[in-house]
């Protein structure tokens, strides 16, 4: 059911006649910060909207004015949707939001109403090299067959990232030693699995007890959304004594303090770096020994 669109005026006049109830459907801490005088708030992104909103407007033919960031948000829009859903029969939506009725000049209530914050978190680099904190960083590793998928978690023990620019060079250790498995946590299997990948089978962590990531260049992507990547990584990772170009996309982002958090996704094709046990490509006649060649990771790594 398509909303009724709803102006400024129309506020105006719901919040002089009291018959109506504007609500404001952005985060509490926005509200608080600047909203509509008059306005009620319930956070459409919180799963508990619909319970809010049943305290404030328990009878669901009261009119009621939705608002929420403006042009290329559909905060206001969902809102209404949610509410229609639910049974609310008379539902509008502020045409602009909460910018339309700044831009007229209208007044604001809350503990920053001259103050308008950017969307979204800003990536403020203030330093020229970030360290990691392993005993904060994680690494999970997936690898498939045909039975299923074994999960796990691999150490990082050290790295940097350098600022060049508007981009990053950097290195970063992982103890190879460290691989551990989760799935099969309390059985006699992971004992066998972890001792397994350890061995000359796979990662050989006796001759080769680190794992190399050497960020040779990290560009950012322009115009990235705060929701997607938004840096191009080129790396050499050397792994068993094999070192290999690789490319991924990486999404850093800031924490606080100062901090920042780098994360990725990456599939690797673990035979580039010699890791050949259970691949059809090297072996015949494997039978329930098959393993897929790619390995997927998932990365988050905190830098202070």
């Amino acid at each position: 059911m398509p909303s009724t669109p709803a102006s400024t005026e129309d506020i105006l006049a719901a919040t002089q006649s009291g018959r109506q109830i504007v609500l404001d459907v952005l985060p509490p801490e926005h509200f608080e910060a600047r909203h509509i005088p008059g306005a009620r708030n319930a956070c459409v992104y919180e799963v508990t909207f619909l319970d809010q909103v049943a305290v404030l407007a328990p009878d669901k033919t009261a009119p009621i004015i939705v608002y929420g960031a403006g042009e290329g948000s559909l905060d206001a829009v969902t809102a209404a949707g949610k509410l229609h859903r639910a049974g609310y029969a008379n539902v509008a939506v502020l045409h602009g939001g909460l910018p339309a009725w700044k831009a007229e000049g209208k007044p604001l209530e809350g503990t920053k109403t001259d103050e308008w914050e950017p969307a979204h978190p800003v990536l403020e680099l203030r330093k020229a090299r970030y360290t990691a904190v392993p005993a904060e960083s994680t690494l999970i590793w997936t690898g498939r067959n045909a039975g299923g998928r074994h999960t796990g978690t691999l150490a990082m023990r050290e790295g940097t990232l350098i600022r060049e620019g508007e981009g990053f060079r950097g290195l970063f250790t992982l103890a190879m030693d460290s691989i551990a498995n989760t799935d099969l946590a309390g059985t006699d299997l992971q004992a066998v699995l972890e001792n397994h990948l350890k061995s000359d089978d796979f990662f050989f962590v006796s001759h080769f007890p680190t794992c190399t990531v050497e960020i040779t260049d990290m560009a950012p992507v322009p115009d990235a959304p705060a929701t997607l990547p938004n840096f191009r990584v080129t790396a050499v990772m050397t792994l068993r004594g094999v070192a290999r170009e690789i490319a991924f996309d990486a999404h850093l982002c800031p924490l606080a303090e100062d901090r920042l958090a780098l994360m990725a996704h990456l599939d690797l094709d673990r035979t580039l770096w010699g890791v050949l046990y259970g691949s059809a490509r090297f072996f015949k006649y494997l039978s329930y020994h098959i393993v897929h060649d790619m390995v997927s990771v998932d990365l988050r790594v905190v830098l202070e």
